[in-house]
């Protein structure tokens, strides 16, 4: 079990969830965070960084530690008022799980994997598509560049057909490729390319190099690279004895995925799948503020329309609550048409649920009880770890007022590097679904600030640590290693 570190706030920071629920109101301008009637202010905040001066003055550094009080002061609510744990609706956490298991049970019941390849079409496909065959080639290649004017292309042209016509000739092809090849993986070993199968190159230059027997030169072949002239050394083909087994296996494969698209069509024609307009920025702007809640007209808001229902902007935030963050962070960057087609393969699966209702098929009760009691055994769990089970009010305090207590007393050790790291990761989602988080996103850069103020009042030196706005996805990653060497503990 690893202890805090001087990053390991940083470290946390990916695992930030989403700030939802009913109920919202205006926060005072000195909240941080509000959580089931919990409040979290700036000052507060400060005091808990500012004396170990190992924590850089970062709004991420505040953002990791906001989202740690928010889920411990939940989880303490949870496990300790009346029903616990066994009142917290799992759904949203337990749905998309349960949604796959349905698609499978959908998919034993209409797609039959007893698919039968008779010996002869294995050796019709073998003899056609020579499945394991490679072959090892040279070639020259005179690269475009950055200059593609016609004139210079012409006599890139010229060149590559005379550099063919002297290796036909017989001109030793290895010693032309070290002279003339702009490809500089292989030209200093004579153009050498070793052996590759089919799919590695790209299609002119497989296409031209498998046709070549072992000796042969091609003609001049040109890709989006340049010109190439291609000879083959040899060829291997594996023997129908030695593939039957694994052809069979992919053509029964391919088959069986053919069946699926085939019934997959047959359900999405009917329903006239359709993205909405400006679903694409939505997705981008769920995955830029996970913490926006939504509510009524919002969360019912249609990305995806199909024959008898949609697929909503509540659909997708839980979707994105069970992914992980560096999704969300490459949502952002995606075009419109990467986000249309993820929007209509996810309502693809809607479809596919639905129909597996209509079918009548259903999970076994048991297994669904099973996977829930693991859930709340695990929130149980880091609860007693955290030693915020069994929370008992001093005289005169209510339950709230000792669980704000027990965690106020808490997040400066895990501060100070005196508490493990008990991150909820996914579990956090139910915590939060299920009561009223507002955070206070603006006011994390006056907790930075005040950090700085404190420190410079009391002669704490700062860190010379880089913002996290400052490292990329691997440094971050590096960072995070540095900071938890054996990775932490998530549950």
């Amino acid at each position: 079990m690893s202890r805090v570190t001087r990053f390991a706030l940083l470290a946390l920071l990916p695992l930030v969830l989403v700030a939802c629920g009913d109920g919202q109101r205006a926060l005072g301008p000195d909240t941080l965070a509000m959580a089931a009637g919990f409040e979290l202010g700036v000052e507060e905040t400060a005091e808990m960084v500012a004396p170990v001066a190992d924590l850089p003055p970062d709004p991420g550094v505040v953002e990791a530690l906001t989202d740690f009080w928010v889920d411990y002061s939940l989880l303490a609510l949870t496990v300790n008022r009346e029903g616990g744990v066994e009142a917290l609706d799992l759904s949203p956490l337990t749905r998309q799980q349960l949604n796959q298991e349905l698609i499978l049970l959908l998919r034993e019941e209409v797609i039959d994997d007893d698919v039968e390849v008779t010996e002869e079409e294995l050796r019709e496909i073998f003899e056609l598509d020579r499945p394991g065959e490679r072959v090892r080639a040279r070639h020259i290649l005179l690269g475009f560049g950055d200059d593609r004017a016609p004139a210079r292309v012409d006599s890139l042209r010229g060149l590559a057909e005379e550099l063919r016509d002297r290796a036909r000739a017989g001109e030793d092809f290895a010693a032309m490729a070290e002279e003339y090849s702009d490809d500089p993986g292989s030209a200093a070993r004579g153009g050498d390319l070793s052996f590759f199968e089919r799919g590695v190159m790209v299609p002119p230059f497989e296409e031209a190099a498998f046709a070549l027997e072992p000796g042969e030169i091609s003609d001049v072949v040109e890709t989006q690279f340049g010109f190439h002239i291609i000879r083959v050394e040899e060829r291997e083909t594996p023997s129908f004895d030695d593939i039957r087994e694994g052809l069979r296996q992919e053509v029964v494969m391919r088959r069986t995925t053919e069946a699926e698209s085939i019934y997959v069509a047959g359900i999405e024609e009917p329903a006239n799948l359709r993205v909405e307009d400006g679903a694409a920025e939505r997705v981008r702007e769920l995955a830029d503020s996970p913490e926006s809640p939504l509510q009524g007209r919002a969360r019912n808001e249609a990305l995806v329309r199909f024959q008898g229902g949609s697929y909503t902007a509540g659909d997708f935030r839980l979707f994105l609550l069970n992914q992980p963050p560096q999704m969300r962070m490459q949502l952002s960057g995606a075009t419109d048409e990467q986000l249309d087609d993820m929007l209509l393969s996810l309502a693809r699966g809607e479809l596919l649920v639905q129909e597996a209702e209509r079918l009548g098929l259903a999970l076994d009760a048991g297994e669904v009880a099973e996977l829930e009691e693991e859930i709340r055994s695990q929130l149980r769990q880091v609860a007693d770890l955290l030693g915020l089970s069994g929370i008992t009010p001093e005289e005169g305090e209510t339950l709230e007022q000792a669980i704000s207590r027990e965690v106020g007393e808490l997040l400066p050790r895990l501060v100070r590097g005196e508490q493990d790291v008990y991150p909820l990761g996914p579990l956090a989602v139910v915590l939060r679904e299920a009561h009223t988080v507002q955070i206070v996103r603006e006011n994390m850069d006056r907790v930075a600030e005040r950090i700085t103020e404190i420190r410079s009042e009391r002669g704490i030196q700062e860190p010379a640590t880089p913002g996290l706005e400052d490292l990329d996805p691997d440094q971050l990653e590096e960072l995070l290693r540095d900071a938890l060497p054996d990775g932490g503990t998530e549950f």
